[in-house]
Parts: structure tokens; sequence; C-alpha cells
């Protein structure tokens, strides 16, 4: 098995730049009994109800901000990624480029045009 890397960085989403943003998703329902829920789905356990739409809101923003205010960031590096043992192993096959053609095809991919 490869070499696993750890690399720590802090982060303080109070000091996050326009540069740096974090988007998270709100989901606001009205329920039965005319009280308004807000969750956000990336973060199971932020759920806050209230009386009013802008209350649940305030309230679920506020628990998203207390949560990720002193989160730590760790990205995983893998050495000798076992991915790239595929790189390559369908190169001058022409059965699987017939297969991908149709594929592409079938899902009407341009693997050549420019986005």
């Amino acid at each position: 098995m490869g070499k696993v890397n750890l690399v720590s960085l802090s982060m303080n989403l109070q000091r996050v730049t326009s540069l740096n943003r974090l988007s998270l998703h709100v989901l606001v329902e009205q329920a039965s009994e005319g009280h308004f829920i807000a969750s956000v789905p990336e973060l199971p356990d932020c759920v806050a109800e209230a009386e009013t739409r802008s209350d649940a809101i305030a309230a679920v923003q506020e628990q998203v901000r207390v949560r990720l205010a002193n989160i730590e960031v760790l990205t995983l590096e893998i050495a000798n990624n076992p991915w790239t043992d595929f790189i390559g192993m369908f190169e001058g096959d022409d059965e699987f480029a017939t297969l991908a053609q149709e594929l592409r095809t079938e899902r009407e991919l341009d693997i050549n045009s420019t986005v």
C-alpha cells in the first residue's frame, strides 16, 4: 500500500475572503403546524424550526457558523494511487473503442469539443 500523508489546514470561516467561498444548500419547508423548518443537507445536524421563514433561516445560519467556526480541513494525499493502474489499459483495444464510441453517441457526448 502507498504512503499516506495528512496535510492539516486550519479553517476559520469568519476569515474566508470572496475568493474562497463555501456554498451550502439551505432547504426551507413549511411544517404542517405553520412553522418553518430550515436544514442544511451537507451538515445533517444543522436543522432549525421557527415561527417564520426568516427566523428559521437565521437560526440555521447561526448553527452553520458555530459548527464551522473552528473546523479543521484535512487533505489526504495517497502515493501510488491504485486508480492510476487502469490508465491506458484499453489503449489500442478496437472492441473497447467501438463500445466507448457507442456510449458517447448514445449520451450525445463529443470528446473533441471544447467547453
